[in-house]
């Protein structure tokens, strides 16, 4: 037990299972109320919000190298899956794949709350011609009539526009001219039957509907060992989505083997084009040799080989074999700079392709292909951005570097081959010179040189036939290689809102709502319950415990005479057997004092239910009420208060006019009377010693109703008077920290005896470890208990609880 001087605190800070279920009982109410609150919220919020749905696909990228690895040629149309990402995520190729479906008309339907879309599902449809590009994202309203008529109306700029027509009409007004076409007239009447499902389109612009599918629409690599991509789309409109998806899907299939084509027809050309002046080339040096035979009447039935005297040998045709591969791949070199310095639009492919073979395809084609993912990124970017901003800028920074880095590798190794052609045309010089001592003709070494330029022209010429077979047939032989590993289904149920997410939510913010508010009940809670509240915190005897009376009290509050059988009648008999085990000194009458903390604690009511219990012993009983500021004694016996206790002590009237009689035999009473000014003057008056031993004459108790000592001090010296000095509690309305109050009349006023009687205790309260009936001494007496138990039924009110319905029988327990 603790310090009867220690402060109690303000937070209930010691686990009480009793006052916990206590209190989860009389929070069942609230926590439903928050519960069916919750649910309401759920409920409407999944009826009225917008579902949106989300259709998704698989896609995977794949490589096919047959063709080019039976030709053994390089793939030039190899793509990382980032750039093919980029190239999904582009405005251009969402947008060709938007304009294939009916998504420029939004044909909708008006509901009580929400708007929903009839993608595909609409019961009539509309061609149109927009004369006013306002007229886009307007809700243009149509009503049908019986008479295959219809009407529409919209707003635009503020201004309010309305028109008739039939359906074999075209409207116009200045903003659109539209026809109407009914595919299900009979839907149309039984919608136009319920006013809230009202008929309404809305015209998009290709620019809005990109605008606002594109920001739908995310493209995201699902496994890039795989090279699998996955596209997905969310939207109101669960068909809409799905086929927005498979669209984009299936385009970039398509679109796939039309770039690759692209490219090749792009190399092809470009191979058409050097092949022309190849061509006259070779030409002009056919028809060189063929006069410089002609004028030196040479064999021609060699062809192009030459007719070498004795004395040239081997090394002669090893050096000009050299000479003819370094001038072509010389030549190669040129055509790429050239392509590079002067034409704007380059073509990395078509330069690739002229590589394709050489001794320095390897590293001049990396840096080629750098080159062209440069380009790529600012031909998208081109798509966001505008020409002259500082990304373009940038960009194009960096292919200018990328060229002349490009221009001057080629400018180095033509140098080179330069160098090379120098050292060995200066070697054949030396053997022409040595053989021309030796008698050889003149003539002769320059038909050797025009031989060799033949030779040149006409090996970059068959090189350049034998590209465009290999591009002709790996274009004939191109197909896509992205394959859909699953197309986009119609989704069935929303991805938001989530319902079972939803009722999730809802259902534990109100279990942690009516936890929390539990549990904040509990820290909080400062009544006193039950008598272990009051021995917790203090040593003072508890003479007994009176049950709360479950119907209204009447206005005498004098119960124990009408229900004698009942629960509270049998506390008051508890009561007055405890009375007994408290220790009085002398014999004879005793005064019975009664106080509490504040007012509302049942004192009063107490002091004529005990007065009554004991006059059913045939003791005489006088029950005076000394609480004159607020006085119920004549209210609780329906007597006049013109006189009492107040004209008494300031002897205007005689103890023998003052007192009154009850219904009830030997309980008799004296009102408090008129209020005065000065009731603590009149109390402590001399003539109270005086008016209580001339009433120990008359009666064997005296009961003094005092006025609640913790907001006036008077009663306190009739307490300290008293053989019995009573002080009330009340369950469930007197606070915690009033059981100071009585340790200070313990201590500080010193009265001897002091017991309390907790009244209007709840019946459910004594079944979780909450008997009562403690005798004075706290530990002994008379014990008296109640529940569901031994002497189940025999008061009254037991029975009304066996009566009363499930519900009312599990709120009492």
């Amino acid at each position: 037990m603790e310090s009867d001087n220690k402060k109690i605190s303000g937070i209930n800070d010691e686990f009480d299972l009793g006052l916990l279920i206590s209190i989860i009982r009389s929070s069942l109410l609230p926590t439903l109320l928050i519960f069916g609150t919750f649910a309401l919220g759920a409920y409407f919020y999944l009826k009225y919000t917008q579902p949106v749905y989300l259709s998704e696909a698989t896609v995977q990228l794949g490589q096919d190298s047959r063709t080019n690895a039976l030709l053994q040629s390089t793939n030039i149309h190899e793509q990382t899956i980032h750039q093919e990402i980029e190239l999904l995520r582009s405005p251009v190729s969402i947008g060709e794949s938007l304009s294939k479906l009916p998504l420029d008309v939004s044909y909708m339907v008006k509901g009580e709350i929400l708007s929903s879309e009839l993608y595909k599902t609409c019961p009539f449809k509309i061609y149109y011609e927009v004369l006013n590009p306002a007229i886009y994202k307007q809700e243009i309203a149509f009503h049908f009539n019986d008479n295959y008529g219809f009407s529409i109306e919209y707003s635009v700029n503020g201004q309010l526009v309305g028109l008739e027509g039939t359906l074999l009409d075209t409207i116009k007004t200045n903003d659109i001219k539209l026809k109407v076409s009914i595919l299900d007239y009979q839907r149309i009447l039984e919608n136009q039957n319920t006013q809230e499902n009202q008929f309404f389109v809305i015209l998009n612009s290709p620019e809005q509907i990109l605008n606002t599918y594109q920001s739908k629409l995310t493209v995201d690599i699902l496994n890039d060992f795989a090279k699998t991509i996955n596209i997905k789309l969310r939207d109101n409109n669960a068909r809409k989505a799905q086929e927005i998806v498979n669209t984009v899907s299936k385009d970039f299939i398509s679109n796939d083997v039309v770039r690759k084509q692209e490219s090749a027809n792009s190399i092809l050309q470009f191979i058409d084009e050097q092949l022309a002046k190849i061509y006259d080339r070779l030409y002009e040096s056919e028809t060189t040799i063929q006069q410089f035979r002609k004028d030196h009447q040479i064999d021609d039935s060699k062809g192009y080989e030459l007719q070498k005297l004795p004395s040239v040998d081997s090394r002669v045709e090893t050096l000009e074999d050299e000479l003819i591969s370094l001038g072509v791949e010389h030549k190669v070199l040129s055509e790429v700079e050239t392509e590079i310095n002067e034409n704007k639009n380059l073509d990395v492919y078509r330069l690739v392709s002229l590589l394709a073979g050489s001794e320095y395809e390897g590293i001049i084609a990396k840096s080629l292909t750098n080159l062209q993912e440069l380009l790529l990124q600012k031909e998208q970017m081109l798509y966001v951005v505008k020409e002259g901003s500082d990304q373009v800028k940038a960009l194009t920074y960096q292919i200018d570097i990328q060229k002349k880095l490009i221009v001057e590798s080629l400018t180095s190794v033509r140098l080179n081959i330069d160098s090379q052609i120098d050292q060995i045309t200066k070697q054949l010089n030396i053997y022409n010179i040595r053989s021309r001592d030796k008698g050889q003709n003149y003539d002769q070494i320059e038909y050797s040189r025009l031989l060799r330029i033949a030779k040149v022209n006409e090996s970059f010429y068959n090189t350049l036939v034998d590209r465009k077979a290999e591009y002709s047939i790996s274009k004939a032989g191109y197909v896509s290689t992205n394959r859909i590993l699953r197309e986009a289904s119609e989704p069935v149920s929303p991805i938001f809102p989530d319902k079972n997410g939803v009722i999730t939510i809802c259902f534990l913010a109100a279990l942690l709502l009516s936890i929390s508010i539990i549990l904040i009940r509990y820290l909080l809670f400062n009544d006193i319950m039950t008598v272990r509240d009051i021995a917790r915190h203090s040593s003072v005897s508890i003479l007994g415990v009176v049950p709360k009376y479950k119907k209204d009290i009447p206005n005498s509050q004098l119960l124990v005479d009408k229900n004698p059988k009942s629960m509270i009648s049998e506390s008051f008999r508890a009561l007055r057997s405890n009375l007994k085990y408290i220790i009085t000194y002398g014999e004879g009458p005793k005064v019975i004092s009664i106080t509490s903390t504040i007012s509302g604690e049942g004192k009063t009511f107490v002091a004529i239910n005990l007065g009554g219990i004991i006059a059913y012993t045939g003791s005489k009983v006088i029950i005076l009420d000394l609480d004159m500021r607020k006085p119920k004694i004549h209210l609780g016996f329906n007597v006049e208060n013109d006189l009492g206790m107040s004209t008494l002590l300031i002897g205007q009237d005689q103890v023998a006019s003052c007192i009154r009689s009850s219904a009830l035999d030997n309980l008799d009473f004296i009102t408090a009377g008129p209020i005065p000014p000065n009731p603590s003057e009149l109390i402590l008056n001399k003539r109270m010693d005086l008016i209580l031993d001339e009433l120990k004459t008359r009666y064997d108790y005296i009961i003094i109703d005092n006025p609640p000592c913790g907001l006036v001090t008077d009663g306190i010296e009739n307490m300290q008077k008293a053989d019995y000095p009573i002080y009330i509690c009340r369950s469930n309305y007197s606070k915690k920290p009033f059981v100071e109050n009585i340790n200070r009349l313990i201590t500080d006023n010193n009265i001897k005896n002091l017991c309390v009687v907790l009244n209007g205790l709840e019946h459910q309260n004594s079944k979780y470890g909450y008997g009562y009936g403690y005798g004075y001494g706290y530990g002994y007496g008379y014990g008296y208990g109640y529940g569901y138990g031994y002497g189940y039924g025999y008061y009254e009110e037991d029975s009304e609880i066996e009566n009363g319905n499930f519900i009312q029988r599990f709120l009492n327990r």
